[in-house]
Formats: C-alpha cells, sequence, structure tokens
C-alpha cells in the first residue's frame, strides 16, 4: 500500500504548475506516475509543470484523442497516456505499453489508469486530484 508524500492546496494552475515542477526533480526516470481525478482537476496542467521542471520544452498537450503523447529531451522521454477511451489492458498492450512502463530512460504519466491498476510497477507513484471549487485542488502524491 502506497502512503501519502505531501499534499498542495492548489488556488490557480500556476500553483499546480511549480508543485509538479519542484516535485519531477524527486521521481526518478523509470517510474510511472498515476493521475487519478475528473476531467478539469488539473492532471494535463500538472504534467506541463512536470515536464518543465525537467527541461522538456516541448508544448505539452492533453492526450485524450491521440491515446499517447511522447516528448523527448535528449536521451530521456515522457510518455503521456490517456486510457480513458481504451476498454480492455489488451488494447494497452496493442499500442506497447508494457515498452513504455519499462523503458528507464522515460516516466509514463498516465491519466485514467484504473484500468491498469492491477499491474506490478515498481516504480509507481499516484497523484489524486480532487476539485474543492473552481479555483481550488487538493493534489496528494502517493509512493
Amino acid at each position: 500500500m502506497q502512503k501519502l508524500i505531501t499534499t498542495l492546496i492548489s488556488n490557480c494552475p500556476e500553483d499546480t504548475i511549480q508543485f509538479a515542477k519542484d516535485l519531477s526533480t524527486t521521481i526518478p526516470y523509470g517510474s510511472v506516475i498515476f493521475m487519478v481525478g475528473d476531467l478539469g482537476s488539473g492532471k494535463t496542467t500538472f504534467t506541463k509543470g512536470f515536464a518543465a521542471g525537467l527541461g522538456f520544452s516541448n508544448n505539452v498537450q492533453s492526450p485524450t484523442y491521440p491515446i499517447l503523447n511522447e516528448y523527448s529531451n535528449s536521451d530521456n522521454f515522457i510518455y503521456h497516456f490517456d486510457l480513458y477511451r481504451l476498454k480492455s489492458i489488451s488494447e494497452f498492450l496493442e499500442i506497447g505499453g508494457i515498452e513504455y512502463l519499462s523503458n528507464n530512460n522515460g516516466i509514463c504519466i498516465i491519466e485514467w489508469p484504473e484500468l491498469i491498476e492491477s499491474f506490478d510497477i515498481e516504480k509507481k507513484v499516484k497523484i489524486c486530484f480532487n476539485t474543492k471549487d473552481n479555483d481550488t485542488r487538493i493534489i496528494e502524491v502517493f509512493a
């Protein structure tokens, strides 16, 4: 069972971005981040800050329609998944999911990870996004 590592009460997107930048330096490559939260709760905003914190200059966007956005920075990668539209684990496997999860030069950030929660992932971080009101988010990090 994972334990709560830190919590942020974010009052604006800039708070979320700065928190993600700071957190990015503590999560090693080879890790998998499960992001759990409703639509509009800050998951993609967090990913923008996380990528910026690691020096990625890419324009991070929601992977809702492509399912996977890949960002590279020299020999390192961020694989940003949105599994919302996938119906089965076999669909995840067909897009090479296992290969992405096992790349030690990458960090997988997965929105809507419920489909693969049963996978045994050694370096897993879970981040929960809860919307308190229109502007406020409570972000909890578990490892």
